[in-house]
């Protein structure tokens, strides 16, 4: 039986790893384009189809982490441990792929404006800036997965014995 002391085994994703994403993301955007364009080849074209996807699973996500919040921080109602060990982790990566993704798509449209002729930029800028906001929505709505998980207190003026997770430290 855990101290009632004992802080959680989870921590929730620190700025600091979103900000690693991000950089991780923007480096292999960068590449992506640089390869290529040294080898002589075309630049990477994004598609409508893969900026809707990630819309999709944006929206997926995000009525996941509802749905959840509302049963598990409203209604109050049990939760299988696996399942939300599953929730937790689809929160987190989801985090990381959508600041990852934001910016390998912001170094994608760096690297075009630069390099190409603005009629041939124009369709994938616009194309990449969409794919960049849904990749933001991503990392928004994993960020609520991850916090809907967490397990609430009891309720304010809650008579609950105090021996149980999530109650307050009886007065001493």
């Amino acid at each position: 039986m855990p101290e009632p002391d004992a802080q959680p085994s989870v921590q929730p994703t620190g700025w600091q790893t979103v900000v690693v994403a991000v950089i991780v993301g923007v480096g292999l955007g960068w590449f992506g384009c640089a390869i290529p364009d040294a080898a002589g080849w075309p630049l990477p074209s994004p598609g409508w189809v893969g900026a809707a996807l990630i819309a999709v699973l944006a929206l997926a996500v995000g009525f996941l982490a509802w749905s959840t919040y509302r049963r598990l921080q409203v209604r109050r109602e049990h939760i299988a441990a696996g399942r939300a060990v599953r929730l937790l982790v689809l929160g987190k990566a989801t985090l990381l792929l959508g600041a990852a993704m934001a910016g390998g798509y912001t170094a994608m449209i760096a690297y075009l404006i630069g390099r190409v002729s603005a009629e041939v930029w124009t369709p994938r800028v616009i194309i990449a800036v969409g794919a960049v906001v849904a990749s933001i929505l991503l990392a928004i709505a994993g960020a609520f997965l991850q916090r809907s998980c967490r397990i609430p207190g009891p309720p304010h003026g809650d008579a609950t014995p105090s021996g149980l997770p999530g109650s307050p430290p009886s007065p001493g």
